[in-house]
């Protein structure tokens, strides 16, 4: 069986550039035999507008998030996957709001030992990847978000591979006809599979 890969998604547009990219990302990692998952994040009812630091998740023994929502199951699941992929549009030089919202809370993923200053979790065994659309230049909007999620998956003991998408405006219809794009994200699909 092959690797089993999770794609959070974060564009609030269900036809936009950044889930085309997803769509042919995910066929290029079925066909290379990957089980793929994908969630749109801008559909998930989230009790509040992101973690609340109210620490319930540092209290318990679980790695969960105690808020009683649409977002609590998928954090959940996220360690039971082999390849975690955040899949977003350019935001004002950072991921979507819809996605933001879901890492934020990814915080109860992590127990914290502040007399200590070391933390502990169970997502080593994560490879991360990042697929990023950017209406202009890769500069520096696209690879903001891109050094972002590189610096967390550091912070996990992890790596993240990049599938890095610009001139990609929301105006046009342009990329979904964009053949090097779809191979390349086929090809980022298939890498990830492997």
């Amino acid at each position: 069986m092959g690797r089993k890969i999770l794609v959070l998604t974060g564009s609030p547009r269900k036809n936009g550039n950044t889930n085309t990219v997803v769509g042919w990302f995910a066929e290029g990692a079925k066909e290379a035999g990957a089980d793929v998952e994908v969630i749109d994040t801008a559909l998930l009812k989230s009790r509040n507008n992101g973690c609340i630091a109210c620490l319930g998740c540092q209290k318990s023994d679980k790695y969960e998030c105690v808020v009683e929502d649409d977002v609590k199951p998928v954090l959940a699941r996220i360690p039971d996957f082999d390849v975690l992929v955040f899949a977003t549009p350019t935001y004002f030089f950072g991921p979507s709001a819809q996605l933001k919202l879901v890492i934020d809370r990814m915080y109860s993923l992590i127990k914290f030992d502040p007399t200590e200053g070391n933390y502990v979790h169970n997502l080593g065994h994560l490879k991360w990847a990042l697929i990023c659309t950017g209406g202009g230049d890769i500069r520096p909007g696209v690879s903001l978000v891109d050094k972002t999620f590189k610096t967390v998956a550091g912070f996990i003991g992890s790596e993240c591979d990049s599938l890095l998408v610009s001139n990609a405006s929301m105006f046009s219809d342009e990329l979904k006809q964009n053949s090097e794009i779809r191979e390349q994200a086929l090809a980022f699909g298939r890498k990830l599979a492997s």
